[in-house]
């Protein structure tokens, strides 16, 4: 499968989410051939999870749990939008850890700030799995986002590319939009019910604010969800808000951010 054939799976032309995919990890994919292991074979246990038309989702959770949780969303009826926007790094391949050598396993997790091999091969190998599904063109979302997008797995240095990432508001669709597709209701998944990280409490805040009904819940108990008050970020709706979190992160040519740190410094 090409990267255009990856991204075609998961940005369909008769999908209305489709344009919230970001297409950055997907541009820089070095490994297209991925098949399907035994491990997706085993996605998350959605036993009692109900489906309902007026439910939207976001699942934040680490990079390949995420997609593999959106593909057990997939197939009881959810759209899965895929929604990083981090670059994989200029040494990532797409390449389980387990299956690279190990010498490659430690140059990748010494070159970047976010390890995203895990992500990509899982993205690969849900292709051609999310091709089978058959979901209805009007179907609801669900927002895949990886929890690692801040935290990484060093802390930035210089030699490291920092692919570190944020959510903004422009990068999902405005309540209006959610509620004229006939969105009522947003559950959050995440490792654990409550709050939601912060960048993304700019976002779900302003959903709740215009009328949408925002809950949590454990990966391990969709079905068990509560309803929260998504509490208020610092500099929430402040004008120069974006500009000012995205001086502390390094944007990537290809779109999306990822760059080295002494990238535009002169001698």
């Amino acid at each position: 499968m090409t990267p255009e054939e990856l991204f075609a799976a998961w940005a369909p032309a008769d999908s209305v989410w489709s344009q919230w995919v970001i297409p950055v990890p997907f541009a820089q994919i070095v490994y297209f051939d991925a098949e399907p292991e035994k491990s997706l074979e085993i996605l998350p246990d959605l036993n009692g999870f109900r489906f309902d038309s007026d439910l939207g989702i976001i699942v934040d959770l680490p990079g390949g749990d995420s997609i593999r949780y959106g593909i057990a969303l997939a197939r009881l009826g959810f759209r899965p939008v895929a929604a990083f926007d981090g670059s994989p790094g200029p040494f990532t391949a797409a390449g389980p850890p387990h299956h690279a050598a190990q010498e490659d396993v430690g140059h990748a997790r010494a070159t970047v700030v976010v390890d995203m091999r895990d992500l990509l091969f899982t993205l690969c190998a849900t292709g051609p799995i999310l091709q089978g599904i058959s979901i209805a063109s009007s179907a609801p979302p669900a927002f895949l986002l990886d929890s690692l997008r801040m935290k990484g797995d060093h802390a930035p240095d210089p030699r490291l590319f920092d692919n570190r990432w944020k959510v903004f508001p422009q990068d999902f669709p405005s309540a209006k939009f959610l509620q004229e597709q006939g969105v009522r209701r947003i559950l959050l998944i995440q490792e654990d019910a409550g709050q939601p990280q912060e960048d993304l409490a700019h976002v779900l805040l302003r959903w709740q604010e215009a009328g949408l009904e925002i809950l949590a819940s454990r990966k391990a108990g969709a079905n068990q969800h509560t309803a929260i008050r998504v509490a208020k970020p610092s500099r929430f709706r402040a004008s120069w808000y974006r500009g000012l979190e995205i001086l502390g992160l390094r944007r990537n040519s290809v779109g999306g951010f990822g760059g080295w740190p002494y990238e535009g410094l002169s001698g």
